[in-house]
């Protein structure tokens, strides 16, 4: 990518975080924080300290469950050709004195910061957690610029010095925007003939809206893209085959004689186009999406020999701007009166685009990361995104018990699960673990296999734990690339083991409960209890440090190979 249009693309893509008082340093720190650290929204306002007394803190971000404290600072340059000196890199580093020591906390709260930052130190308890000594410090400067010699200096001179210092310049940002930008519309411009001038009006100052009536057959003749599904890539779901729904449209659509009452009782299509124009009975789309309304433009169009002139089909066009969360805002409510998932929902949100397009260009057609239903991939190892989240709650968050609570994964608990230090190795990681446990179910008693869908995340966690146990495999969790790379069948092979002796462990542990505690013990439910669990964790653990007495490679012990791969 050249300087110019990286540069631009970071442009565009902070652009709708310019809002309100926002500086441009601070819509690109809103930007970072919601792509590259992967805040709610709700948190990046709050992360954001930038003003007069910000101390040199431009945002301040507490991750209890990573145990950081992160400093932000964020230098946005007007030119493409200005460059990025060491001197905004010194200031920030000496930022980080304010966070040496309690003591240090309480100096930076006397000096009367700005609200937004004493706040921040208040309600996160930023004091104590220096004092208690739970939380690790680092440091991120962020900037749209090139780093020039001085300041690359200055980096590499800062390599192994506490606090750490991240640097985030143009050309690592732009990677980023690359992999999560949304997805482009159809770039055709197509023309709709309405059965009725269509009903028009100004939404905003940049968004419009028309409302017509069109009949199925000039909706699937005219829109390009819907056989491959290009036209829906902005749809929370692509077509999810033969479901009940849809195969009551499909007979609706084949019954005659309901052609005329459609329009009645369907909810009708939300499309999205970058330029609308309005005319007596045409409606004229420069670009096209639809966001809404997969599953039945799909079936009309997989019927359309038999469509007549009388189906007409409600249709709602959006007039958005390229670089408008609108479009966002669009898909999600438009989608969240349907019977629509959560999961469904997060598929377009700017976190999953990120990581499924970063697992595909990490993996090509080995391993893929799938986020909608109805997407199809050649991949030859698949990671549900649901079945993702579960198993990052499990192995890295150290949670099964809440693994199997769905309806928190993609609603409160979705960024957190799907932190910034999840990269596509760990997925392929994870995907790895439970496809081996998985050939490992049927050694679990009778009872226990009936309910593999709890169980398994328990034992996934089990296995990190006694994986966990070993330097080696502490590492495995924390950088799997150095051994996955050139080491997979070995890795698997060592991951049988250790989950084969899991499974007997959780067999003997729930015999043993049994016998000591008779009907007040259930199986099926221990695995959803943290307490339960925790019990369980105890005795697995207990069993393999025996073991590991008596056999000292019982313990995942294979050294790296390769040199980690730079997953950011």
């Amino acid at each position: 990518m050249t300087v110019d249009a990286a540069y631009q693309l970071l442009s565009e893509e902070t652009n709708a975080f310019r809002i309100g008082n926002r500086t441009n340093s601070a819509a690109m720190l809103a930007w970072f924080l919601t792509t590259v650290w992967r805040l709610e929204p709700e948190d990046v306002t709050d992360a954001i300290c930038d003003g007069s007394g910000d101390k040199g803190i431009d945002a301040l971000v507490v991750d209890d469950d990573l145990a950081e404290i992160t400093v932000l600072q964020g230098k946005w340059r007007e030119s493409a050709n200005k460059a990025q000196g060491d001197n905004d890199l010194k200031l920030l580093t000496g930022a980080s004195d304010y966070f040496a020591s309690a003591a240090s906390v309480e100096g930076l709260l006397a000096s009367k910061p700005n609200a937004e930052l004493h706040n921040l130190l208040v309600r996160q308890d930023v004091r104590n957690k220096i004092a208690n000594g739970s939380h690790l410090v680092r440091l991120v400067f962020v900037t749209n610029a090139q780093l020039d010699p001085s300041a690359k200096d200055f980096v590499t001179s800062r390599a192994g010095v506490e606090p750490q210092l991240d640097v985030w310049p143009r050309e690592r940002l732009a990677e980023v925007a690359a992999r999560a930008r949304r997805a482009e519309l159809r770039p055709e411009t197509v023309t709709l003939r309405t059965v009725a001038p269509p009903m028009k009006v100004d939404l905003t100052s940049a968004e419009r809206l028309a409302v017509a009536l069109i009949s199925a057959q000039e909706l699937t003749e005219k829109l390009p893209g819907i056989s491959d599904y290009t036209l829906f890539s902005r749809n929370v779901r692509l077509f999810a085959g033969r479901t009940r729904i849809n195969d009551e449209l499909r007979d609706t659509v084949r019954d005659v004689d309901e052609h005329r009452l459609f329009p009645a009782y369907h909810n009708g299509l939300t499309l999205l186009t970058e330029g609308l124009r309005v005319e007596d009975h045409e409606l004229v789309l420069s670009g096209v999406g639809v966001v809404n309304g997969c599953q039945s433009l799909v079936t009309l169009y997989n019927n359309r020999k038999i469509l007549t002139g009388d189906l007409l089909i409600l249709v709602k066009v959006v007039e958005v701007s390229r670089d408008s969360t609108a479009a966002d805002k669009i898909t999600y409510r438009s989608n969240n009166q349907n019977s629509v998932t959560l999961r469904d929902q997060r598929s377009s949100d700017i976190v999953m685009r990120d990581l499924q397009e970063d697992v595909r260009r990490t993996f090509g057609e080995e391993f893929a990361l799938r986020t909608r239903i109805g997407e199809e991939t050649k991949a030859r190892l698949i990671l549900d995104n649901a079945d993702a989240a579960q198993l990052i709650m499990a192995v890295y968050l150290k949670e099964p018990w809440a693994a199997v609570r769905k309806v928190r994964l993609f609603d409160q608990d979705f960024r957190r699960i799907f932190n910034r230090s999840i990269t596509p190795w760990k997925l392929y990681l994870l995907a790895t673990i439970d496809s081996v446990i998985s050939s490992t179910r049927a050694g679990l008693r009778d009872d226990l296999k009936s309910s593999f869908a709890s169980v398994r995340f328990t034992v996934n966690h089990l296995v990190a734990q006694v994986l966990r146990e070993s330097e080696e495999g502490a590492e495995l969790l924390e950088s799997p690339s150095a051994w996955l790379v050139g080491q997979r069948p070995e890795v698997i092979e060592a991951l049988t083991i250790i989950a084969t002796d899991v499974v007997d462990s959780v067999n003997f542990h729930v015999q043993e409960e049994e016998r000591d505690r008779g009907s007040e013990f259930d199986p099926k439910v221990v695995f959803k209890s943290r307490a339960g669990v925790e019990r369980l964790e105890n005795d697995v653990i207990r069993q393999s440090r025996r073991q590991a007495k008596r056999d000292e490679d019982y313990l995942f012990r294979i050294r790296a190979l390769a040199q980690p791969v730079d997953d950011d």
